[in-house]
């Protein structure tokens, strides 16, 4: 898409670090980071799954509405939107696992009650990631354009592209993209399966890095066109792509990720010496990091900016992870500081630079976002404080 003026109008978030985008945001900048702990939700099977959960005192489905609530009212409130801003409003929801907590809620509840019967079937029918936009949708009353993206890790950062590109061409007025994942069994075991899992301490972009660590989060960003009294965060320069040649990663010569990158610096029409710093994906998983590390490496050269992973800190959100980090960041900005990477201790010479290690000043200027997920998907976007 071109550079077009849409802008950012409020935004939330709940992690691991707060309930809240800027509660998130001041414990990121203080170091309170707590490394990732084994599961204690009542529908984990497997305590030895390392995660970053997010705390509260209920069953796992009560959480997750909570989560989901608390991320949409928190951006409403910042946005100051009424309810007829609300109502005609669309929303575009990212998200790998969607509701399926619902599902795993109600089999090992039901396991645990019948100790001595044969478990149940997990029942998907009618369920999955499209209630999540029916839910805000009935809650709310909204009755504009309703999409669910479910394309891995890129999927809430795919949806805030789409977003933008249709305020751009006039499709929609304003654009409410949700992300939203819970802590799932199936997301778990799926990745762990896939030797993807470090059992240990989540690493981006470090030497001794063996996989991901998953997190839970919530989180929406409002975006529409035209700067309003209080909009200083502009969103530009977005692009999606889809590298066929490899299901899980963009390759690890680093070409597709330096491209994706170019591709979104020129539809903002700017130049590399103008990006202040990179909000990069950094999973701690080899091929992913190698990929990404070599294509920043590739594109920018010795002029590299600095680039931060929020996974040592908060966790791999999969679906929700573009709206979440990019909520958090921006309350990062609002605080003044953009934060160090956790988790890294030694340089990779593969990829040959190491990542921000220190809080930085956030300045006026424009931040890199990047995602490279499963099946070669990569989005990026240009986010410029003002």
């Amino acid at each position: 898409m071109t550079n077009e003026d849409i802008y950012v109008r409020g935004w939330g978030a709940v992690t691991t670090l707060g309930w809240s985008a800027p509660e998130s945001a001041r414990n990121l900048i203080a170091g309170n980071v707590q490394p990732a702990k084994p599961g204690v939700s009542s529908h984990l099977t497997n305590g030895e799954y390392k995660t970053f959960e997010v705390s509260y005192n209920g069953n796992p489905l009560d959480k997750s509405m909570s989560m989901l609530e608390s991320a949409l009212d928190e951006a409403f409130t910042r946005a100051e939107l009424s309810a007829d801003e609300i109502a005609e409003s669309s929303v575009l929801v990212g998200t790998t696992g969607g509701l399926f907590i619902r599902n795993e809620y109600e089999f090992t509840e039901a396991v645990s009650k019948n100790p001595d019967k044969e478990s149940p079937a997990i029942s998907c029918r009618n369920r999955g990631p499209g209630e999540v936009a029916d839910l805000i949708i009935n809650k709310y009353g909204i009755k504009g354009l309703s999409l669910t993206l479910s394309m891995a890790c890129v999927s809430s950062s795919h949806a805030l592209v789409v977003a933008a590109d249709l305020l751009k061409r006039k499709k929609i007025s304003r654009a409410i993209v949700v992300g939203f994942e819970p802590l799932l069994n199936m997301t778990l075991h799926g990745f762990a399966s896939l030797l993807l899992f470090d059992h240990d301490q989540c690493r981006p972009f470090c030497a001794t890095r063996a996989g991901m660590q998953i997190g839970e989060a919530s989180a929406v960003v409002i975006l529409e066109e035209g700067k309003s009294s209080s909009a200083k965060y502009k969103f530009s320069g977005g692009y999606q792509y889809n590298d066929i040649k490899s299901m899980t990663s963009a390759g690890i010569d680093g070409v597709t990720v330096s491209e994706v990158v170019g591709q979104t610096i020129s539809a903002a029409h700017i130049f590399e010496g103008d990006i202040v710093a990179i909000k990069a994906h950094g999973t701690g998983t080899r091929d992913n990091d190698l990929s990404e590390g070599r294509g920043l490496v590739k594109y920018f050269g010795e002029k590299l900016p600095p680039v931060i992973s929020l996974k040592g800190a908060v966790g791999h959100s999969l679906g929700a992870a573009g709206a979440a980090e990019t909520a958090v960041w921006l309350s990062c900005c609002e605080e003044g500081f953009i934060p160090r990477t956790f988790g890294f201790t030694e340089i990779d010479p593969e990829i040959g630079f190491a990542p921000s290690q220190k809080n930085i000043k956030a300045r006026d200027g424009a931040y890199l976002f990047t995602f490279f997920g499963f099946g070669g998907t990569c989005s990026s976007y240009l986010i410029v404080k003002e």
